[in-house]
């Protein structure tokens, strides 16, 4: 999480992931979730663009993926660097948000959001 970012607060999960209540987030958390999820929005793209160029007939040799590949693990830093993160940063964001349902529904539901 960037220094900006405070951190997100402890939510213990509940007992059946299907009836997920939802508190309410503070403006804090809900902020830092937005940020990251226009972070993972970049990176998607990135990825999706990566896996195309490498389907690509002419781009079969191992010389030309691995160019690829470069390319795009510089375009990945670069945005990492942009949206004021670090890849140990990422993780530990991605595992928070991947072990709390409450941030995950409102990770889900902030990436919908953006996407429209």
């Amino acid at each position: 999480m960037p220094a900006c970012l405070p951190a997100l607060p402890a939510v213990q999960p509940p007992a059946k992931a299907a009836s997920v209540a939802v508190a309410p987030a503070t403006d804090s958390t809900a902020a830092a979730i937005e940020a990251f999820a226009k972070l993972q929005r970049a990176i998607n793209q990135l990825r999706d663009k990566e896996q195309a160029e490498l389907a690509e007939p002419r781009n079969k040799k191992v010389e030309e993926q691995a160019t690829i590949r470069e390319k795009y693990r510089k375009l990945r830093a670069d945005s990492l660097k942009t949206h004021g993160y670090t890849a140990a940063q990422v993780n530990a964001m991605t595992l928070r948000i991947s072990s709390d349902d409450a941030l995950r529904v409102l990770f889900e539901a902030t990436m919908e959001r953006l996407s429209k």
